[in-house]
């Protein structure tokens, strides 16, 4: 039976051993920053402390250690050892950006802290923005360049000093700027100068200061070569002495009709087959020379010309221009005959430009059944109908002795999908247009920002402009305004808004903090924008401490000031906040405390008076009030006592403690057995991994058997319990000197059940004695 003792012991030994070993192994290192959000040259302090299973332990690390991955971000300072349990690292943020901070101490797993330094709100970078990327050297020559100072993040900030930006361009010549030297002054943030397109070619422009430096790319296109096409209506013209023929030309470039930048003048002479027309009277016709213009803005000129009477011949009208350089050829018919009447009427048509503006449509004129010009005999009103009510075309007269008229009107700004139009006259039948320009569908009405961010207080400019489908600016409508939807944050400045021809300027101001999205139409053409706005000032209070407080044991608090991104910013002047707590007898805190100017937090102490809840309020001066529920946990354990209430005089029996704090399970603490009446055999010097410790005891005393036991984890974590235990008793008088027990529960050894240590030690016991007595 000795054998069976002794191999029960050592079970449980090592039982003991290693579960204490598995408890140790397990540990590992939690960490707390205060504040939680760091910002460049702050001094924070960082904690670590040891947790089993989530259980805080109230012991220091040893031998603890922290490393920077990168000290020039952020660095250790100090290792402090003031606290009760925690190690208290002091770290220096040295400049803004992330590295890792590495902690480990012997036992424990290393543990590796991601570690974010913000920066102080001074510009990191110039952006340079440009608007259009790509303009010409006629009609959508200008552009918009914008310098904005932004962080680290891109987020616009404001000038800490007057920053000098010098402009250059890769080429010169390529684009004209306003200046070169613009000056961002202390406190604005951006400024903005238009430019513009002089000779085709890609050009680089650099924007930089003494700090910073940026470039873009523009690329300026010149046109497709442009051309003249000329026509003559009608091509048979009577020389009779009221009849006239029409010389009309238009611009075209690329194929489509486009409007003269300038005057161009087009020259014209006109000429027969058999001779040359001059301008001597006794043979010439009455012009048979001249000059006319395309104005600038249009895409069409006219004039007219007459042949004398009772010439028959065939002509060839020659027109020249210099810019762009064109001779063209147009010929036509005169016919000695001097017919009246008002029943054949002709229409022809020119090509037409979709641009909103009042144009020369076509031609009507009188020919008979054999194609004979014809004189009218009266004057002939003839009016047009169209299929698409954004077409106009004006009634034409055709005034009595003349065989002809121009027709004027005006089909809006965009192709419609009929281009029909029709005159009002007997037998007509309709003709289709030849329109250039875009339809509704293929333009788009959109918006550019050189930041979608705004500053609360401050004013950005939006772009607003039209697209059309081949990727270049449509040019806005003449007198189609621009409309943004209402909005609480945004306000825009309707007295500042810049109308250029192909974008419009609009200067809006955030008046609060906040994302919307704008709502921005122009006639039928619609679209959105999500813009946000944010404040570089205070916005908001925090309170950072530690994720456990316990009773008695003081600890940090941080009171940190923050921006409407949540980020810490320096303030420009003493902020005081007032502390509230709902129940000072649990926590209390001063009165009064104060963020001093250039700083961005307030470091304050305080010890918990007891266990239990409580709400505190941070009040400061045009912030919001701040409420954090504060939860303190009770540092004193409990010892729970377990065991046989009767025993017999020597004999052999175990008890255990279950030891608590909160209600969880106090791990890997020491235990202190005395025994008066008893001797141990074995007993748990920690408490396992369920917070239990156990003792195998002999009763020596034939009364009774008092066990005193206590934990001990320090100053700050101890407890003490008794019980007494009768020997040969027939009653249950049972004295205890420590909290009332429950009933007998099945003990616990290091978190094991013993029955499964004392079945295989009694098995290995017998078998042992078996085979000594067959020996």
């Amino acid at each position: 039976m000795k054998f069976l003792f002794f191999g029960l012991i050592f079970l449980m030994l090592f039982t003991i051993v290693d579960d204490a070993y598995a408890i140790e192994k397990e540990s590992t290192l939690e960490y707390n920053i205060l504040p939680k959000k760091i910002h460049e040259n702050d001094t924070v302090l960082l904690e670590v402390y040891k947790t089993v299973r989530g259980q805080v332990l109230l012991e220091k690390s040893s031998q603890l250690k922290v490393e920077s991955l990168d000290k020039s971000i952020i660095d250790v300072v100090d290792l402090e050892e003031t606290h009760d349990y925690k190690v208290l690292v002091k770290l220096k943020a040295k400049s803004e950006g992330e590295t890792i901070l590495y902690v480990f101490t012997e036992g424990s797993q290393s543990l590796e802290i991601p570690v974010t330094v913000h920066g102080n709100n001074f510009p990191k970078h110039i952006s340079l923005d440009i608007f259009p990327n790509i303009i010409d050297t006629k009609d959508n020559h200008q552009g918009v360049l914008s310098l904005l100072l932004t962080d680290e993040n891109g987020i616009p900030t404001r000038a800490d000093k007057d920053y000098l930006v010098k402009l250059s361009t890769s080429k010169s010549g390529v684009v004209l700027l306003e200046e070169f030297n613009m000056i961002i002054s202390k406190g604005d943030f951006g400024i903005k100068q238009i430019f513009s397109g002089i000779k085709s070619g890609t050009v680089t422009i650099t924007a930089k200061s003494e700090e910073f430096e940026s470039s873009e790319s523009i690329t300026v296109d010149e046109k497709p070569e442009r051309t003249i096409e000329i026509a003559v209506i009608p091509d048979k013209i009577s020389s009779s002495n009221n009849a006239n023929g029409h010389l009309i030309a238009q611009l075209f470039s690329g194929g489509s009709l486009i409007k003269a930048t300038e005057d161009i003048t087009v020259y014209f002479e006109i000429s027969s087959d058999s001779e040359v027309i001059n301008t001597s009277l006794e043979t010439n016709s009455l012009n048979p020379a001249g000059y006319f213009q395309i104005k600038k803005g249009q895409s069409w000129g006219h004039t007219t010309f007459s042949i004398q009477k009772g010439v028959i011949e065939s002509y060839t009208i020659t027109g020249t221009s210099q810019n762009p350089l064109i001779s063209v050829e147009e010929g036509f018919d005169t016919m000695n005959v001097e017919l009246y009447g008002d029943k054949e009427i002709k229409f022809s048509s020119l090509s037409i430009l979709a641009d909103g503006k009042r144009q020369l449509i076509g031609i009507i004129y009188l020919e008979d059944e054999n194609g004979h010009p014809v004189i009218a005999s009266r004057d002939i009103v003839v009016p047009f109908t169209a299929s698409d009510e954004s077409v106009l075309i004006e009634t034409s007269i055709i005034k009595k002795g003349f065989n002809s008229a121009l027709v004027y009107g005006n089909v809006g700004y965009f192709v419609p999908s009929d281009k029909n139009i029709a005159p009002k006259i007997q037998n007509s039948k309709p003709i289709e247009l030849d329109m250039h320009g875009f339809s509704k569908d293929s333009v788009s009405i959109k918006t550019h920002l050189s930041s979608d961010i705004f500053l609360k207080d401050e004013q950005q400019w939006m772009i607003v402009f039209m697209e059309s489908s081949d990727g270049n600016l449509f040019r806005i409508p003449e007198g189609q305004q621009i409309e943004i939807s209402e909005s609480e944050i945004f306000q825009v400045d309707k007295d500042k808004i810049e109308i250029f021809p192909y974008f419009v300027l609009i200067p809006i101001t955030a008046i609060d903090t906040g994302v919307e999205a704008l709502g921005i139409s122009s006639g039928e053409f619609e679209t959105s924008v999500v813009i946000s706005s944010i404040s570089l000032k205070p916005g908001s209070l925090n309170l950072d401490y530690s994720k456990k407080l316990f009773n008695g044991i003081k600890d940090s608090f941080v009171i940190q000031i923050l921006d409407s991104q949540g980020l810490p910013v320096e303030i420009d002047e003493d902020v005081k906040i007032k502390i509230f707590s709902s129940d000072p007898s649990v926590i209390d805190f001063p009165k009064n405390v104060v963020i001093s100017q250039k700083s961005n937090f307030v470091k304050l102490y305080a010890t918990p008076n007891k266990s239990g809840s409580v709400e505190v309020s941070l009040v400061s001066e045009g912030l919001p009030i701040v409420t954090e529920e504060i939860t303190i946990e009770d540092v004193t354990p409990t010892i729970q006592i377990t065991g046989s209430d009767i025993v017999n005089e020597g004999e052999s029996f175990i008890v255990s403690i279950l030891a608590k704090q909160n209600g969880a399970p106090l791990q890997n603490v020491d235990v202190t057995w005395d025994f008066v009446g008893g001797i141990s055999t074995i007993y748990d010097e920690k408490t396992g991994s369920t917070g239990e410790a156990v003792a195998s005891i002999i009763a020596t005393s034939d009364e009774s058997v008092k066990i005193l036991t206590s934990i001990n984890n320090g100053p700050i974590q101890s407890a003490f319990a008794s019980k007494i235990i009768k020997v040969n008793a027939t009653t249950q008088q049972v004295l205890e000197e420590s909290e009332p027990q429950n009933s007998f529960k099945k003990p616990d050894m290091g978190g094991f059940d013993p029955v499964w240590i004392l079945i295989p030690g009694v098995i290995g016991g017998i078998v042992f004695y078996m085979k000594k007595k067959s020996k």
